[in-house]
Protein backbone atom coordinates (compact mmCIF):
# COMPACT_ATOMS: atom_id res chain seq x y z
CA UNK A 1 0.00 0.00 0.00
CA UNK A 2 1.28 3.48 -0.87
CA UNK A 3 1.97 6.00 1.85
CA UNK A 4 -1.25 8.07 2.22
CA UNK A 5 0.85 11.04 3.31
CA UNK A 6 2.51 10.98 -0.11
CA UNK A 7 -0.86 11.46 -1.79
CA UNK A 8 -1.78 14.14 0.74
CA UNK A 9 1.34 16.14 -0.05
CA UNK A 10 0.74 15.70 -3.77
CA UNK A 11 -2.86 16.92 -3.43
CA UNK A 12 -1.71 20.20 -1.87
CA UNK A 13 1.06 20.75 -4.41
CA UNK A 14 4.00 19.71 -2.26
CA UNK A 15 5.33 17.37 -4.91
CA UNK A 16 8.98 17.17 -3.86
CA UNK A 17 7.95 16.06 -0.39
CA UNK A 18 5.50 13.53 -1.81
CA UNK A 19 8.30 12.04 -3.92
CA UNK A 20 10.39 11.45 -0.81
CA UNK A 21 7.53 9.57 0.82
CA UNK A 22 6.73 7.49 -2.26
CA UNK A 23 10.42 6.60 -2.62
CA UNK A 24 10.48 5.43 0.98
CA UNK A 25 7.63 3.03 0.23
CA UNK A 26 9.32 1.85 -2.97
CA UNK A 27 12.60 1.22 -1.17
CA UNK A 28 10.84 -1.41 0.90
CA UNK A 29 8.47 -2.58 -1.85
CA UNK A 30 9.79 -1.71 -5.36
CA UNK A 31 6.71 -3.08 -7.08
CA UNK A 32 4.13 -1.16 -5.07
CA UNK A 33 1.73 -0.04 -7.81
CA UNK A 34 0.06 2.63 -5.70
CA UNK A 35 3.38 4.26 -4.83
CA UNK A 36 4.54 4.07 -8.45
CA UNK A 37 1.36 5.72 -9.67
CA UNK A 38 1.63 8.39 -6.98
CA UNK A 39 5.25 9.07 -7.89
CA UNK A 40 4.35 9.34 -11.58
CA UNK A 41 1.58 11.83 -10.77
CA UNK A 42 3.95 13.99 -8.71
CA UNK A 43 6.61 13.94 -11.45
CA UNK A 44 3.98 14.86 -14.05
CA UNK A 45 2.84 17.83 -11.96
CA UNK A 46 6.46 18.96 -11.73
CA UNK A 47 6.79 18.86 -15.51
CA UNK A 48 9.22 15.95 -15.37
CA UNK A 49 7.40 14.03 -18.05
CA UNK A 50 10.21 11.69 -19.10
CA UNK A 51 10.79 10.64 -15.50
CA UNK A 52 7.05 10.13 -14.97
CA UNK A 53 6.81 7.95 -18.08
CA UNK A 54 9.79 5.90 -16.91
CA UNK A 55 7.93 5.17 -13.66
CA UNK A 56 4.84 4.09 -15.61
CA UNK A 57 7.09 1.81 -17.63
CA UNK A 58 7.98 -0.02 -14.41
CA UNK A 59 4.30 -0.79 -13.86
CA UNK A 60 3.82 -1.99 -17.45
CA UNK A 61 6.85 -4.24 -17.06
CA UNK A 62 5.04 -6.33 -14.46
CA UNK A 63 1.36 -5.68 -15.21
CA UNK A 64 0.09 -4.47 -18.59
CA UNK A 65 -3.51 -4.85 -17.46
CA UNK A 66 -3.40 -1.93 -15.04
CA UNK A 67 -5.95 0.54 -16.46
CA UNK A 68 -4.84 3.41 -14.22
CA UNK A 69 -1.28 3.06 -15.51
CA UNK A 70 -2.46 3.34 -19.12
CA UNK A 71 -4.67 6.29 -18.18
CA UNK A 72 -1.84 8.07 -16.41
CA UNK A 73 0.56 7.43 -19.28
CA UNK A 74 -1.99 8.96 -21.63
CA UNK A 75 -2.50 11.93 -19.33
CA UNK A 76 1.25 12.56 -19.09
CA UNK A 77 1.62 12.35 -22.87
CA UNK A 78 -1.29 14.79 -23.21
CA UNK A 79 0.52 17.25 -20.94
CA UNK A 80 3.65 16.79 -23.05
CA UNK A 81 1.69 17.50 -26.22
CA UNK A 82 1.89 14.01 -27.75
CA UNK A 83 -1.83 13.90 -28.45
CA UNK A 84 -2.03 10.96 -30.84
CA UNK A 85 0.16 8.77 -28.65
CA UNK A 86 -1.83 9.89 -25.61
CA UNK A 87 -5.07 8.79 -27.28
CA UNK A 88 -3.57 5.37 -27.96
CA UNK A 89 -2.79 4.90 -24.26
CA UNK A 90 -6.19 6.18 -23.18
CA UNK A 91 -7.90 3.72 -25.51
CA UNK A 92 -5.93 0.93 -23.85
CA UNK A 93 -7.18 2.14 -20.47
CA UNK A 94 -10.76 2.12 -21.73
CA UNK A 95 -10.43 -1.37 -23.18
CA UNK A 96 -9.53 -2.56 -19.69
CA UNK A 97 -12.06 -0.34 -17.90
CA UNK A 98 -14.79 1.12 -20.14
CA UNK A 99 -16.17 3.03 -17.14
CA UNK A 100 -12.96 4.97 -16.51
CA UNK A 101 -14.49 8.46 -16.58
CA UNK A 102 -11.16 10.24 -16.26
CA UNK A 103 -9.81 8.40 -19.31
CA UNK A 104 -12.88 9.42 -21.33
CA UNK A 105 -12.42 13.05 -20.29
CA UNK A 106 -8.69 13.07 -21.06
CA UNK A 107 -9.45 11.50 -24.44
CA UNK A 108 -11.91 14.30 -25.07
CA UNK A 109 -9.19 16.85 -24.36
CA UNK A 110 -6.88 15.17 -26.89
CA UNK A 111 -9.59 15.20 -29.57
CA UNK A 112 -10.41 18.82 -28.76
CA UNK A 113 -6.83 19.98 -29.26
CA UNK A 114 -6.63 17.94 -32.46
CA UNK A 115 -9.63 19.90 -33.75
CA UNK A 116 -11.93 16.87 -33.55
CA UNK A 117 -14.84 18.47 -31.75
CA UNK A 118 -17.43 15.78 -32.45
CA UNK A 119 -15.16 13.10 -31.03
CA UNK A 120 -14.36 15.31 -28.04
CA UNK A 121 -18.06 15.78 -27.34
CA UNK A 122 -18.65 12.02 -27.47
CA UNK A 123 -15.90 11.49 -24.89
CA UNK A 124 -17.19 14.16 -22.50
CA UNK A 125 -20.72 12.81 -22.74
CA UNK A 126 -19.45 9.29 -22.04
CA UNK A 127 -17.68 10.59 -18.93
CA UNK A 128 -20.87 12.31 -17.76
CA UNK A 129 -22.94 9.17 -18.29
CA UNK A 130 -20.51 7.32 -16.03
CA UNK A 131 -20.22 10.07 -13.42
CA UNK A 132 -22.96 12.70 -13.64
CA UNK A 133 -21.27 14.75 -10.91
CA UNK A 134 -18.01 15.24 -12.85
CA UNK A 135 -17.42 19.01 -13.09
CA UNK A 136 -14.47 18.84 -15.50
CA UNK A 137 -16.46 16.85 -18.07
CA UNK A 138 -19.39 19.27 -17.83
CA UNK A 139 -17.02 22.24 -18.17
CA UNK A 140 -15.24 20.79 -21.18
CA UNK A 141 -18.55 19.93 -22.84
CA UNK A 142 -19.55 23.55 -22.30
CA UNK A 143 -16.35 24.74 -23.98
CA UNK A 144 -17.04 22.64 -27.08
CA UNK A 145 -20.64 23.87 -27.24
CA UNK A 146 -19.50 27.47 -26.85
CA UNK A 147 -16.88 27.04 -29.57
CA UNK A 148 -19.62 25.83 -31.91
CA UNK A 149 -21.88 28.76 -30.94
CA UNK A 150 -24.41 26.60 -29.12
CA UNK A 151 -24.45 29.11 -26.30
CA UNK A 152 -27.70 28.13 -24.61
CA UNK A 153 -26.57 24.51 -24.32
CA UNK A 154 -23.17 25.65 -23.09
CA UNK A 155 -24.85 27.72 -20.38
CA UNK A 156 -26.65 24.63 -19.12
CA UNK A 157 -23.29 22.88 -18.80
CA UNK A 158 -21.67 25.80 -16.97
CA UNK A 159 -24.63 26.02 -14.61
CA UNK A 160 -24.19 22.34 -13.81
CA UNK A 161 -20.49 22.92 -13.06
CA UNK A 162 -21.36 25.84 -10.80
CA UNK A 163 -23.95 23.74 -9.01
CA UNK A 164 -21.25 21.18 -8.28
CA UNK A 165 -18.44 23.66 -7.62
CA UNK A 166 -19.24 27.40 -7.65
CA UNK A 167 -15.72 28.50 -6.76
CA UNK A 168 -13.96 28.28 -10.15
CA UNK A 169 -13.41 31.65 -11.81
CA UNK A 170 -13.00 30.29 -15.35
CA UNK A 171 -16.51 28.82 -15.29
CA UNK A 172 -18.04 32.18 -14.38
CA UNK A 173 -15.94 33.85 -17.10
CA UNK A 174 -17.08 31.38 -19.74
CA UNK A 175 -20.67 31.71 -18.59
CA UNK A 176 -20.40 35.46 -18.87
CA UNK A 177 -19.09 35.14 -22.42
CA UNK A 178 -22.05 32.97 -23.44
CA UNK A 179 -24.49 35.36 -21.82
CA UNK A 180 -22.92 38.29 -23.66
CA UNK A 181 -23.06 36.42 -26.96
CA UNK A 182 -26.81 35.95 -26.45
CA UNK A 183 -27.33 39.64 -25.66
CA UNK A 184 -27.82 39.33 -21.90
CA UNK A 185 -25.23 41.93 -21.04
CA UNK A 186 -26.24 42.68 -17.45
CA UNK A 187 -26.26 38.98 -16.61
CA UNK A 188 -22.87 38.74 -18.30
CA UNK A 189 -21.52 41.59 -16.18
CA UNK A 190 -22.76 39.82 -13.05
CA UNK A 191 -21.03 36.59 -14.12
CA UNK A 192 -17.75 38.38 -14.83
CA UNK A 193 -18.01 40.10 -11.43
CA UNK A 194 -18.38 36.68 -9.78
CA UNK A 195 -15.30 35.46 -11.66
CA UNK A 196 -13.27 38.46 -10.51
CA UNK A 197 -14.33 38.03 -6.90
CA UNK A 198 -12.68 34.60 -7.07
CA UNK A 199 -9.71 35.59 -9.24
CA UNK A 200 -9.04 39.34 -9.48
CA UNK A 201 -6.24 38.63 -11.99
CA UNK A 202 -8.57 37.02 -14.56
CA UNK A 203 -7.64 39.23 -17.49
CA UNK A 204 -10.27 37.67 -19.78
CA UNK A 205 -13.02 38.48 -17.29
CA UNK A 206 -11.88 42.11 -17.00
CA UNK A 207 -11.69 42.47 -20.79
CA UNK A 208 -15.06 40.85 -21.48
CA UNK A 209 -16.70 42.73 -18.63
CA UNK A 210 -15.51 45.99 -20.22
CA UNK A 211 -17.08 44.97 -23.53
CA UNK A 212 -20.40 44.07 -21.87
CA UNK A 213 -20.45 47.34 -19.93
CA UNK A 214 -19.93 49.31 -23.13
CA UNK A 215 -22.92 47.50 -24.64
CA UNK A 216 -24.91 48.79 -21.67
CA UNK A 217 -23.62 52.34 -22.21
CA UNK A 218 -21.64 52.29 -18.96
CA UNK A 219 -18.44 53.64 -20.48
CA UNK A 220 -16.86 54.93 -17.28
CA UNK A 221 -17.08 51.51 -15.61
CA UNK A 222 -15.82 49.92 -18.82
CA UNK A 223 -12.76 52.20 -18.78
CA UNK A 224 -11.96 51.06 -15.24
CA UNK A 225 -12.06 47.44 -16.40
CA UNK A 226 -9.85 48.25 -19.39
CA UNK A 227 -7.41 49.89 -16.99
CA UNK A 228 -7.26 46.66 -15.00
CA UNK A 229 -6.49 44.73 -18.20
CA UNK A 230 -3.57 47.08 -18.91
CA UNK A 231 -2.36 46.89 -15.31
CA UNK A 232 -2.40 43.10 -15.22
CA UNK A 233 -0.78 42.85 -18.66
CA UNK A 234 2.00 45.21 -17.60
CA UNK A 235 2.77 43.14 -14.52
CA UNK A 236 3.13 39.97 -16.53
CA UNK A 237 6.54 38.93 -17.75
CA UNK A 238 7.33 38.31 -21.42
CA UNK A 239 6.03 35.17 -23.02
CA UNK A 240 8.57 32.38 -23.18
CA UNK A 241 9.62 30.76 -26.44
CA UNK A 242 8.51 27.13 -26.29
Amino acid sequence: MADPDGFLYACVGRYSESLVLFDQVLLADPGNTGALLGKAVALDRMGRYADALAVIGKIHATDRLQSDAWYLEGFILYHRGDLVQALSCLKEALKLDPRHAEAWCAGGNCHYHLGEQDEAMECYEAAIRIDHAYPKAWYNKGVVLSDTRRYEEALLCYDEVLRLNPGVAAVWTNKGYCLAMTGRYQDAVDAFTSALEINPADITAWNDKAAALRRLGRDEEAEFCTGKVIEISRNRGPSLVL
